[in-house]
């Protein structure tokens, strides 16, 4: 996997694909060689055969998390943000649920997961899930969560200010598009000046 590892650092992701390949070939129940392939075949804009890789892993662990929220960022990028919602929810049930979630980090009570996935990632993916498939209250709820939790803070306050411009709010819209722009977000200044009237 060291050599896999390198080919992958290199952005020569077929190669290591080819590498997977035979791993797995020698070894057809390596959860960790099906994950490193879908990473792969995401990365090559392969989302189909990624996601049959991580079904794979799903056969082997049926509550693997990672897997579960792969298949969600793959079925999102193949625009099926249904189905990529349905499995976040999946991913989410592996933790205990999204109330009451539990990230395992090494000083927890439980054993340490590698196929662990933070609460607030699922939380973000998900939200813009439900925003592209215009379940903008859903969306707005987790993009909050992420807020509050300090997660890809500055994307979240894009979208609750798209959310709240939709719904014509848009005092509301204009203090998160602003603070979305002081933060750095990339396309808040465009949207907060085309929306909120500045400097016309």
């Amino acid at each position: 996997m060291k050599e896999v590892g390198e080919l992958e650092s290199k952005q020569k992701y077929n190669n290591a694909i080819r590498l997977l390949n035979e791993t797995i070939k020698a070894y057809p129940k390596l959860m960790e060689a099906y994950l490193s392939r879908g990473v792969d075949k995401s990365l090559i804009n392969d989302y189909k055969g990624a996601i049959i890789d991580y079904n794979k892993v799903i056969e082997l662990d049926p509550k693997n998390t990672l897997a579960l929220y792969n298949i969600g960022n793959n079925y999102k990028r193949l625009s099926d943000n249904l189905k990529a919602i349905s499995y976040y929810n999946k991913a989410f049930a592996t933790k205990g649920g999204e109330l009451i979630y539990l990230d395992m980090k090494p000083n927890n009570f439980v054993k340490s997961s590698n196929f662990d996935v933070e609460g607030s990632a699922i939380f973000y993916e998900r939200g813009l899930a439900y925003y592209r498939a215009d379940s903008l209250k859903k969306a707005f709820k987790d993009l909050r969560i992420c807020i509050s939790s300090n997660y890809q803070v500055k994307e979240s306050y894009y979208f609750v200010g798209l959310i709240y411009e939709a719904y014509q709010m848009k005092t509301d819209a204009c203090k998160c598009l602003l603070k979305s722009t002081q933060l750095g977000d990339e396309y808040a200044p465009s949207e907060f000046k085309k929306y909120c009237n500045t400097g016309n």
